[in-house]
């Protein structure tokens, strides 16, 4: 987590900025599943009085990113493995609509930027780089989101990332996993590429879906005091 200095501003702008910088730490695994929010300690980093802290906290909570307890105060939610499959098969739909937009809605330099992160994420694979394929990765979805030109359509996707970032955040450690995963890149990008939608949406679900033996395998590696006992 990064210390951000937020002083003079409006309240409102103040509690903005400190739920998107929250957010982003959420959406890089920084703050993991259980993990409590301490007002006092947010109000030190972000040097700004508590209200903001506080409205940040609610608008949080109320986007289902944090939960509030009248004992324990605010902190990360624990996913059920029910929730965290609900949740991964409708963010496979949604990046399947994304793709499909994209293969109707692709322009020229976009798509030069895609073939670009296809050759990124291969050499980044070849390498095994994980770190270098994350960047990779995060830049071949993000030309398909803004090929896709459905602004309200990204926000749910990245909605839905943000919320299930900790269980997530280390896919690509498993053997072979980026090697994988650049096939799959390079097989929707010809897609999109040729403008065959339903293709894209077929090869967009396939990348992204975990399902059936695939999950099970991606739950057992989940260490369970990130999961919710509820089921």
């Amino acid at each position: 987590m990064h210390n951000t200095k937020m002083p003079g501003a409006p309240t409102a702008t103040l509690s903005e900025a400190v739920r998107q910088s929250i957010i982003r730490d959420l959406s890089v695994g920084a703050l993991q599943p259980g993990h409590p929010l301490d007002e006092r300690a947010l109000s030190e980093r972000f040097e700004v009085s508590r209200t903001p802290i506080r409205e940040a906290i609610l608008q949080l909570a109320a986007q289902g990113f944090l939960v509030i307890s009248p004992r324990s105060g605010a902190s990360v939610p624990r996913l059920s493995i029910v929730l965290l499959r609900e949740l991964l098969e409708l963010l496979g739909e949604l990046e399947g609509i994304a793709a499909t937009f994209a293969a109707k809605r692709i322009r020229p330099q976009e798509k030069a930027e895609l073939a670009e992160s296809i050759a990124q994420c291969a050499a980044a694979a070849e390498a095994d780089d994980a770190a270098a394929y994350q960047i990779a990765n995060d830049r071949f979805h993000g030309v398909i989101y803004a090929a896709s030109r459905n602004g309200s359509l990204v926000e749910q996707i990245r909605s839905l990332r943000t919320r299930s970032a900790a269980y997530t955040v280390n896919r690509f450690d498993s053997p072979g996993r980026m090697k994988r995963s650049a096939l799959e890149h390079a097989a929707i990008a010809k897609c999109v590429l040729d403008n065959d939608a339903a293709a894209a949406h077929a090869a967009m679900l396939n990348h992204i879906s975990i399902g059936g033996k695939d999950f099970a395998e991606f739950v057992s590696g989940i260490p369970t005091e990130l999961l919710d006992g509820g089921g």
